[in-house]
């Protein structure tokens, strides 16, 4: 599989060396993806705070998208096919706010007013919710919010239903020194229907589009 592993096996701690702590702020996902990007701007996509992009895949092209400093935000991401058979992905961080809540709801669905002819109705949309949450008896648990009734609001009126959701909560208290505050998707350049998104403290997930 031709997507670069950025998951750590293990955290690194915190040094009295200098250089050591910036050594290993650099090697964080989220950091080596800045850096690949600006040497090949075409293939990576970074999605900043308050902000909404949709990134048509390609092997040549846009592979993977990315956005970073998830400590209380929301970030919720699309994932589908467009009619070519090409994986289309929208991806949107906005603040926790009740105002910024609204601007992300709207956002996209902005994008899929533009985007949403070139989607494949066959092709169930997922839906991901990259949210804070609190640890419980059972785990990591998603905070109450309201940004998932906004968000299904706008999917109902564009996706007839045609889509299916997940649910990733994050730890966003008492995080250890150099955890990962990325959500990122990377598309198998030799298979870009399969997709590996890594969220909020590195966990993984593998999905084929």
């Amino acid at each position: 599989m031709s997507i670069t592993n950025l998951t750590r096996t293990s955290l690194p701690i915190a040094s009295k060396s200098i250089l050591e702590n910036k050594k290993n702020v650099m090697e964080i996902p989220e950091m080596i993806l800045h850096k690949m990007k600006s040497q090949m701007p075409e293939n990576i996509v970074h999605v900043g705070m308050n902000e909404c992009k949709t990134v048509k895949i390609s092997p040549n092209e846009a592979h993977t998208v990315f956005t970073d400093g998830l400590a209380s935000c929301n970030a919720v991401s699309l994932v589908t096919k467009d009619k070519q058979g090409n994986p289309i992905v929208i991806l949107s961080h906005y603040t926790p706010l009740p105002s910024s809540q609204i601007e992300q709801a709207g956002a996209i669905e902005k994008q899929l007013e533009t985007y949403g002819a070139c989607f494949d109705k066959s092709c169930k949309t997922k839906v991901f919710y990259n949210v804070p949450g609190y640890m419980s008896e059972e785990g990591l648990k998603p905070c109450v919010n309201t940004i998932f009734g906004k968000i299904k609001a706008v999917l109902d009126k564009f996706l007839n239903n045609n889509y299916e959701e997940k649910i990733i909560p994050y730890q966003s208290k008492n995080r250890p020194a150099y955890f990962s505050s990325a959500n990122i998707f990377q598309f198998d350049t030799k298979d870009i229907n399969k997709c590996k998104m890594t969220t909020v403290g590195e966990n993984e997930h593998f999905f084929n589009v």
